[in-house]
């Protein structure tokens, strides 16, 4: 190292030091938590053997309650006798095992009996729920990859068991802890008037939290985790993560940075990590760190998404890197892996090398000297004030238009990848009735109708490619093009198809699209109750087409017969 760059960390480390002091983070202090209330029931799930081994370890719990799902597996265990005579009055039952739901203080277990279901609860303890599972299968029941409060799996032969046996008795009492997100059903793309559209969420969830209920996203709190990978993948932010709310994430980053650079830093790189691997692996590299690198703790890594990302950039910052590690979820690293790839293809449509979003793992935090010198070139990146309370979209189209000023020739669109939550609705207008169902399903008002006049319009900047609209139209006529356009026109109003009204044939209001009333007489020429003069009121408004009924009906009185 040159002295010059020695007298550069040192004044990065100064300007980190300084920063971090100075820059508080703000807390919600009015952030709302749930509550768990467990007694101490406990349900042993499992092998007999391992059952009631187990079952002979634990004290002080209210009761046991022992369902063997596999016979015994080594009959020459040391104890197994002693703890077979032991745990004879326990309740034991060997039925199938049907269900599982729930969470601690609330577990509903269904088994078969007599070839029906039954509450186990109730057959052991006369009680509604178990407060807490412990299953020793060799798999475990329940198959999210993130288990329920008070659910614990535990292999055969895993060492930990016995650690385990002996915190159980802990779980008795009232355990809170946050509610991690809100939900704002008014701007979410899942579903409208029966048809389903975005479904990101759902697929991401990596502890079964998500439903959707009657047509709405519902997020059961007490099975949320936290991962914070719904909010990552949802395109609309309809669901908001609130540990910390991103506003509050984005002030703590924006002062931070101002204050490194007034304190004379320079390169400011933000690293992001989790609370638990991923901060003991940056205390571990503490001193090994270039000292431009500013750590910053998250709930969860997934927790923040592309706006976060890119609005660091556009923020000032050199690069940021973001760091996996083996307690992630699998579900969680998948959709980092995919996020990253979205955030590096809008780089790369901006001329920006894609290295300045960086996903490693802790056998890589050694590599990140070398990727301060490969990035060097953006230490004096320009800054962006970005605001901290605007919605997710409007946060992630600022820094990516901010981005593009400082482009020397930037391209007008960016080709995205299908699963981009950015792009263009195409009306085929040949096949177009302007019925206006796409205009009536849109969550996001990306389509609108033309007032007073029959017309479809469609602001690109509000798109989430959702395929509700084109899922909704009856006549095929929407496709979908992912793409993120650079332009003005990304946030300008188009008009798809226009046409004058069809006026009433009674009274002359204008009162449907001429192509929908034509459509409706294509229809319904051959019915009924369409033949003759009949016809002729499908082209009468609302009003008119009531009383020419009506008249028709006095008139001719049998006719009320044929209703």
């Amino acid at each position: 190292m040159t002295r010059t760059q020695d007298n550069n960390e040192h004044k990065n480390a100064l300007a980190k030091q300084s920063a971090l002091s100075e820059v508080i983070f703000q807390h919600d202090l009015a952030a709302t938590h749930v509550a768990y209330d467990s007694h101490g029931h406990l349900l042993l799930i499992g092998p007999e053997d391992l059952v009631r081994l187990a079952a002979c370890q634990l004290k002080e719990m209210a009761s046991l309650t022992l369902l063997i799902s596999e016979p015994v597996q080594a009959a020459d265990q040391s104890g197994l006798e002693e703890a077979l005579e032991k745990t004879q009055a326990l309740p034991t039952f060997f039925s199938k095992l049907l269900s599982v739901g729930g969470y601690m203080g609330q577990f509903n277990v269904l088994v078969e009996v007599d070839g029906a279901p039954a509450e186990l609860s109730q057959l052991a303890l006369k009680r509604t729920s178990f407060d807490l599972i412990l299953d020793l299968g060799r798999s475990a029941f329940l198959q999210s990859e993130l288990l329920p409060a008070g659910y614990f799996h535990i292999a055969p032969n895993a060492s930990h068991l016995g650690e385990l046996l002996t915190e159980l008795p802990g779980y008795l009492g009232t355990f809170e802890k946050p509610k991690y997100f809100s939900v704002n059903n008014d701007i979410c793309a899942h579903s409208s008037r029966g048809q389903t559209g975005c479904t990101r969420c759902l697929d991401v969830c990596p502890a079964d939290a998500i439903k959707s209920i009657k047509q709405l996203i519902t997020i059961d709190p007490y099975l949320c985790h936290g991962a914070g990978g719904c909010t990552t993948a949802c395109p609309t932010g309809a669901i908001h993560y609130m540990m910390p709310k991103p506003a509050y994430l984005i002030d703590y980053l924006s002062r931070l940075l101002n204050s490194y650079r007034l304190a004379g830093g320079q390169q400011p790189v933000f690293l992001f990590h989790d609370h638990q691997e991923g901060k003991s692996a940056i205390s571990a590299w503490a001193d090994k760190l270039p000292s431009n690198i500013i750590p910053i703790e998250l709930e969860e890594l997934a927790a923040a998404g592309m706006e976060i990302w890119l609005g660091t950039l556009a923020m000032g910052a050199s690069h940021l890197v973001l760091l996996d590690t083996a307690q992630i979820p699998e579900s969680m690293k998948q959709l980092l892996n995919e996020q990253v790839q979205l955030a590096h293809t809008i780089l790369h449509g901006l001329q920006q090398d894609t290295r300045r979003l960086t996903l490693i793992s802790p056998d890589d935090l050694h590599t990140l000297t070398e990727l301060n010198e490969v990035l060097s070139y953006y230490q004096d990146s320009p800054a962006y004030p970005l605001t901290p309370q605007t919605a997710k979209r409007d946060t992630l189209f600022a820094a990516i238009d901010f981005l593009a000023k400082h482009v020397e020739s930037p391209s007008e669109t960016i080709t995205m990848p299908a699963n981009a939550p950015f792009g263009e609705v195409m009306l085929d207008t040949d096949r177009c009735t302007l019925c206006m169902s796409c205009v009536a399903v849109c969550p996001t008002s990306a389509l609108t109708d033309g007032g007073d006049k029959p017309a479809i319009k469609f602001t690109e900047q509000s798109c989430v490619q959702c395929s509700l609209c084109k899922n909704s139209c009856p006549e095929n006529a929407i496709s979908l093009r992912p793409r993120l356009l650079l332009t003005e026109q990304r946030n300008a109003q188009q008009i798809l198809l226009s046409e004058e009204p069809f006026n009433c044939i009674s009274c002359g209001k204008g009162f449907a699209p001429e192509r929908t009333v034509n459509k409706m007489i294509e229809k319904l020429s051959e019915h009924r109750f369409f033949q003759g003069e009949a016809l002729n009121r499908l082209k009468m408004c609302e009003d008119c087409r009531v009383r020419d009924i009506f008249s028709d009906l006095s008139s001719h009185p049998e006719k009320q017969l044929e209703l």
